[in-house]
């Protein structure tokens, strides 16, 4: 028979078991959580930084929409670069800045673990958001479709009727069409 090897099986320590535990697994955790908000609440964006990189975004967006039309696929890959990037400073096209400035508006709302930026216009009137600011990023959620640079009736003229009356002359009392009547087993002597 063997003997019992002491120096094999060694007993535990203190941290070694609070680590292990259900318990201090959970306090880990936690402290880690709040810890990162901490670290949140301390690096959300400022108001100006807000406004700043969400008209470069739209800047972007416009430029990258004037130059090839993408889809949402597309737009989700740019909103990626647009985070990292900012926008070509030889765009100057006044006509539609001054567009953009006349039908959009920005807002900035500021919570405690971020801060969003949203666009209110004729088409979203309670805005749209465009971007989230948290940890000191500002990350691009902005979609060429959400901005209004173009007003303009949908449709002509409101009194008109969507279907036009065919014009019948008085004297038509319409065709007389060939109607023969049907009988279940084929034969009309029956």
């Amino acid at each position: 028979m063997e003997q019992f090897n002491k120096n094999v099986y060694k007993k535990q320590g203190l941290v070694d078991e609070f680590t292990g535990s259900c318990l201090g697994k959970l306090i880990i955790l936690g402290a880690f959580i709040i810890g990162m908000c901490f670290l949140a609440i301390i690096s959300v964006p400022s108001t100006d930084m807000m406004f700043s990189e969400a008209d470069d975004n739209i800047r972007q967006c416009i430029q990258d929409n004037i130059e090839k039309k993408g889809d949402i696929v597309d737009e989700m890959v740019w909103n990626i670069g647009r985070t990292f990037s900012s926008a070509d400073s030889t765009f100057d096209n006044k006509e539609i800045m001054e567009a953009l400035e006349k039908y959009n508006t920005i807002d900035v709302f500021r919570h405690s673990l971020y801060s969003t930026a949203r666009v209110s216009n004729s088409t979203h009137p309670e805005g749209v958001r465009i971007a989230v600011g948290i940890f000191g990023f500002v990350f691009s959620t902005i979609q060429y479709n959400d901005i209004v640079l173009d007003v303009g009736p949908v449709r002509g003229n409101y009194d008109d009727n969507l279907v036009k009356p065919v014009p019948i002359p008085d004297d038509y009392m319409g065709d007389t069409t060939n109607v023969n009547t049907y009988h279940y087993q084929d034969n009309p002597d029956d």
